[in-house]
């Protein structure tokens, strides 16, 4: 007696319960270390021998990258949303947890570097705009965009259910307070009552704002998008610019941030509006900006101090593993367009 089709089925191994929900948190898991090494060890700012660190910085980085991401996906957002709450999740941390923003102490030699300092607000314009970009953009946007390329059929959906994104939301809170209270104890600096109710009300303008705007939408009359690879190597030399505005003297920077700001969102925004815009031109232009990072983070000096031999080699290879990502997030991404195209030929009639 031959064994039926429907006999060889039953006999294999079927995924177990556990296995299909870890696979369908994977993303999320992903995310959830990818933020915190992109936010600090690409860019060099933690070395590679203080990699034990990345479970503790995924609490603030990671839990708040996944938190606005699963948020933003289930009101339906995407990219303007996502970058709008990266803005207040900057604000949060720098301004609120470990205040920064209001501490000219922070680090070593930044009172004497603080050359834009708005006296009524008691920032530093320049350090401000610096760092709300950084996290906004690379700490927050970029991992999430790489994730949601590397699993393109659940780009747009939520990878959590309501306890998940309640878990997610308590690790965030518990990593926020355990961050703000260690830096208390190291610096005794706390911001002024203004200051910090000032910030609270602009983060909460921000969130608001979040899901008021929606994405731009083709237009006919724009013309075709750009190469996806003209997109990333605009997006290379813009964020490159911008982080090198730090060589220019007293208020200059400030006037080339905000310039290079204004300049390449106008670009992306008339870009995007463009016929055949779409996902791989979005992976391209956060692959100019992990160019960026990876090179940066070659010379970047860490806070704790000079790297070892093993940091830079290990800083090389966090560098190559990032660029390998990438590439891998623009292939699986291509493969699914390509796949989505050839069903609506088929579906078309």
């Amino acid at each position: 007696m031959t064994e039926t089709a429907r006999d060889r089925s039953a006999s294999l191994p079927r995924p177990g319960r556990r296995g299909k929900t870890l696979r369908r948190i994977a993303p999320a898991i992903g995310l959830f270390f990818l933020a915190p090494l992109f936010g600090e060890y690409l860019l060099g700012n933690q070395k590679f021998s203080e990699l034990a660190l990345l479970p503790i910085l995924a609490t603030l980085y990671g839990a708040g990258a996944l938190l606005l991401r699963e948020i933003a996906r289930r009101f339906g957002r995407g990219s303007v949303a996502m970058l709008t709450l990266g803005v207040a999740y900057a604000l949060f941390e720098e301004g609120l947890v470990d205040q920064m923003l209001f501490n000219h102490s922070y680090f070593a030699g930044q009172a004497e570097s603080s050359d834009t300092v708005i006296t009524a607000l008691g920032v530093d314009a320049w350090l401000t705009i610096i760092v709300v970009a950084m996290h906004a953009v690379w700490s927050i946007y970029i991992p999430i965009t790489i994730v949601e390329a590397l699993v393109p059929h659940r780009r747009t959906t939520p990878w959590l259910g309501a306890i998940g994104t309640a878990v997610t939301a308590v690790v965030f809170v518990a990593g926020s307070a355990v961050l703000c209270r260690m830096v208390y104890t190291e610096t005794k600096f706390i911001a002024s009552v203004p200051q910090l109710t000032g910030t609270a009300v602009v983060i909460a303008g921000l969130i608001a704002a979040a899901f008021l705007v929606r994405d731009p939408v083709a237009a006919a009359d724009r013309g075709a998008a750009p190469r996806p690879w003209i997109a990333g190597a605009s997006s290379l030399v813009a964020s490159s610019l911008f982080m090198l505005t730090e060589s220019l003297p007293g208020w200059t920077e400030v006037a080339g941030c905000l310039f290079l700001l204004a300049a390449f969102s106008a670009l992306v925004r008339r870009w995007s509006r463009g016929t055949g815009w779409g996902p791989v031109h979005r992976l391209a232009l956060v692959g100019g900006a992990v160019g960026t990072y990876a090179w940066l983070g070659m010379v970047m000096e860490p806070e704790s101090g000079p790297r070892t031999v093993l940091d830079h080699v290990g800083g090389g290879m966090i560098a190559i593993a990032a660029l390998g990502l990438l590439v891998l997030a623009g292939r699986r991404l291509s493969s699914w367009d390509r796949h989505q195209a050839r069903e609506h030929t088929v579906t078309t009639p």
